[in-house]
């Protein structure tokens, strides 16, 4: 029993005590590009901007703005913002949820570990009439990373295929996953 204690308050408590910091590191202004990858290759590089401050839209809560310049090389300049907030989940410290008021109000839940903030999600597909497709879900992969005065976001793009499954060495269904994409945006703290 006593192992145990020892393991709950000195290896699990620091972590999520770490995650209730919630995120001061990440505050300030950031700005780099975003390469976007379609098939191995890079499709597109956008210049991106990330002001990243505390929110007054709740408690424990952190405006993230981001903004998309897009491509001047195919002559449609302009900007692309997105106000998101990221709150820290009240159930448990190592939880963020990133709230999209463009996307209907949609949550995406987070795990907060060390320097890095990740999670997932899914949409369902659409065929090419713009139906929905329940066999095909396109998975979200996010993960944001802080080190020093950098920060990374990469989002990477899957196909799950329901109508693909295997049988695994334990005669499990196993899904086929197939890589669609992914944007990854490489920041940089600007000084002041």
């Amino acid at each position: 029993m006593r192992l145990l204690l020892t393991i709950l308050i000195f290896g699990i408590y620091p972590v999520c005590f770490l995650g209730q910091q919630g995120l001061k590191d990440w505050e300030g202004d950031w700005k780099g590009e975003m390469s976007v990858y379609n098939n191995g290759k890079i499709d597109l590089i956008v210049k991106t901007e990330m002001h990243i401050q505390p929110s007054t839209r709740c408690k424990n809560c952190w405006d993230w703005l981001t903004s998309y310049y897009r491509d001047s090389l195919t002559e449609d300049v302009g900007v692309i913002v997105k106000d998101y907030w990221m709150a820290l989940d009240s159930t448990n410290g190592c939880n963020m949820v990133l709230h999209e008021p463009d996307q209907d109000g949609i949550n995406i839940h987070f795990q907060k570990m060390g320097s890095m903030i990740m999670g997932s999600y899914s949409v369902s597909a659409y065929d090419g009439l713009g139906n929905d497709n329940p066999e095909k879900q396109t998975i979200y992969y996010s993960q944001y990373q802080l080190e020093d005065d950098v920060l990374t976001f990469d989002i990477s793009f899957f196909e799950y295929d329901l109508s693909k499954f295997g049988l695994d060495e334990l005669n499990s269904n196993v899904g086929m996953m197939l890589p669609i994409g992914k944007q990854l945006s490489v920041l940089y703290r600007v000084k002041k």
